[in-house]
C-alpha cells in the first residue's frame, strides 16, 4: 500500500494532496492512510503542511536524495520492457533515454525521449505508446554524418547525460582531458 502512495506523489510531484483526496484514490481506510502517511513524513519522502485556517495537505518532499533517487528507479522500472524490448531489436547499435525520465522530474504527462543509433524498424513505437500512456519520442540516426546535420547540438549533452539502454555509445566520440 505504501507503494501505492508513492506512486501517486511520483506522478504527481507537485500536486497538493488533501487527505480526502488520497482516500478516494486509495480506496482505503482512513486509519491506514493515516499510518502510512505518517511513516512517509518519518521518512522525510512527504511533508504534511497546514496552512492557517485551511486544510492540511501533503506534498513529495523532492528535495530529499531519497524521494528523487526512488522516482528515478521507480521511472525505469516503468520503462524495463521497452527496454528489454530496444534490446532485442537487431538493428539498434545505441539507445539512451534522456530527457525528464533520465534525470527522475518527470510528470505524469511528460514523453519518454529516447536516443536510437541505428535501425529503428523493429522498435514498437504504438504498442509501447499504448501501454505506457505516453507519447515516446525518437531520435533516431544511422549515419554519423546525417546525425551531425540533423542533430540540434544543444541536446548533445543531454543524450550524453542520459540512461545507457545499450552497451554500445556509437557514434558518439568520448575524449578525457586530464
Amino acid at each position: 500500500m505504501k507503494e501505492r502512495i508513492k506512486r501517486l506523489f511520483f506522478n504527481s510531484t507537485l500536486r497538493r494532496w488533501h487527505f480526502g483526496t488520497l482516500l478516494q484514490e486509495l480506496k482505503i481506510s482512513r486509519e491506514r492512510l493515516n499510518h502510512f502517511l505518517k511513516e512517509l513524513q518519518n521518512e522525510q519522502f512527504v511533508h504534511r503542511i497546514k496552512p492557517e485556517g485551511k486544510m492540511p495537505y501533503y506534498i513529495a518532499n523532492r528535495e530529499t536524495a531519497k524521494f528523487r533517487v526512488e522516482k528515478r528507479l521507480y521511472g525505469l522500472k516503468l520503462l524495463e520492457k521497452l527496454f528489454e524490448h530496444l534490446n532485442s531489436c537487431e538493428g539498434i547499435t545505441t539507445a539512451i533515454l534522456f530527457g525528464s525520465f533520465a534525470r527522475g522530474d518527470w510528470s505524469k504527462s511528460s514523453d519518454i525521449d529516447l536516443f536510437i543509433y541505428g535501425d529503428d524498424s523493429q522498435v514498437q513505437k504504438g504498442i509501447f505508446e499504448a501501454q505506457l500512456g505516453r507519447e515516446i519520442q525518437l531520435f533516431t540516426y544511422s549515419d554519423p554524418r546525417e546525425m551531425k546535420k540533423q542533430l540540434d547540438p544543444a541536446v548533445i549533452p543531454n543524450i550524453a547525460k542520459g540512461f545507457h539502454i545499450t552497451e554500445s555509445i556509437e557514434p558518439f566520440e568520448v575524449r578525457v582531458h586530464v
